[in-house]
């Protein structure tokens, strides 16, 4: 490891695991995380010669201008919306992050919310508790995933692995869209327009990134193409879908229920629309917490090493 004086320094903006804290210790200096003081790591970009992010901390052109040192910007995770890339390329800043980490783990949270949803699992529970067993038992019970269309938005990884576990896993029948033309798909899946695929899916599952074109992606006229018996799924991005009008939708019963990992408030408000909203399961962006996800997505350290000793990254961003 080089001396104290000439080691690089890295900054840990988001926690990190301990093993991949142990991996970077070996390149350089590490400051961070600053959980308690969540924008000190700004303070220390002009002396930064790398800077690892997690979901929350925001990378903007300003701070790429103050760090005139930065070599690499380390994502772990999936998504990049939370840096500006344009700005990296301008700068002159690698950019990594870890595609495939949260692949498996997003897809059975996907299929989890499906038949969470539909089983009406956590309202089950909550009868045969207070006493509504028989109740319970009686109320009708949904169609099968064999009998089902899922409607996916979004075929990039995680998309068709969702679509394998639907398709191949349950019989369930699959539509698709997306922006760029899709080949090589090992299970059968028919592709549709975005207004075609809402209004025949029985489920409809969001698997895309976050872009000025699915910003409110699914708003409330998009809403309008959907079935009445419909359900939807969002373990994408929070702001792919418009809060306000899918509450409304579900208050009026023009939705059969959502799931959503992903919010456009993280935490949201105590009068976040959809707090209040019927037939709607919330859990707290967890879709990629699971011990391999987690520890794959912590690998982004290997790329971020990879550049500081002069060498290109594995999972270079797009």
């Amino acid at each position: 490891m080089p001396s104290d004086t000439d080691a690089p320094l890295i900054l840990l903006a988001e926690p990190m695991s301990e093993p991949a804290v142990i991996r970077l210790k070996g390149a350089g200096r590490v400051l961070g995380p600053f959980e308690s003081r969540p924008d000190e790591w700004r303070r220390h970009l002009p002396d930064a010669d790398a800077l690892l992010v997690r979901s929350y901390a925001q990378v903007t052109d300003e701070d790429m201008a103050a760090a005139p040192k930065l070599k690499v910007i380390g994502r772990a995770g999936v998504g990049l919306d939370n840096i500006d890339l344009g700005a990296a390329r301008r700068h002159g800043i690698e950019v990594a992050y870890t595609p495939a980490a949260s692949t498996r783990a997003v897809a059975e949270l996907t299929v989890g919310f499906i038949i969470a949803l539909q089983r009406n699992i956590l309202a089950s529970d909550r009868a045969v508790r207070d006493d509504r067993f028989i109740e319970a038992r009686g109320l009708p019970g949904p169609k099968e995933l064999a009998q089902q269309t899922i409607g996916i938005v979004g075929m990039g990884r995680i998309g068709r692995a969702v679509g394998r576990i639907c398709s191949r896993g349950f019989g369930a029948r699959v539509l698709f869209n997306d922006i760029i033309p899709i080949t090589g798909l090992d299970f059968a899946a028919e592709e549709r327009s975005k207004t075609q695929l809402y209004a025949e899916s029985d489920v409809v599952t969001l698997h895309v990134p976050l872009t000025n074109l699915t910003r409110n992606l699914i708003d409330a006229r998009a809403l309008e193409s959907f079935q009445p018996t419909a359900w939807l799924i969002n373990t994408a991005r929070g702001v792919v879908v418009d809060s306000a009008a899918l509450a409304t939708a579900l208050h009026q019963g023009r939705l059969a229920g959502a799931a959503l990992d992903v919010l456009d408030v993280e935490p949201p408000a105590p009068d976040h629309p959809l707090l209040s909203t019927p037939n709607c399961l919330l859990s707290p962006h967890v879709g990629s917490r699971t011990e391999a996800s987690l520890a794959a997505m912590n690998d982004v350290v290997d790329d971020v090493m990879a550049v500081l000793a002069g060498r290109a990254p594995t999972f270079p961003a797009p």
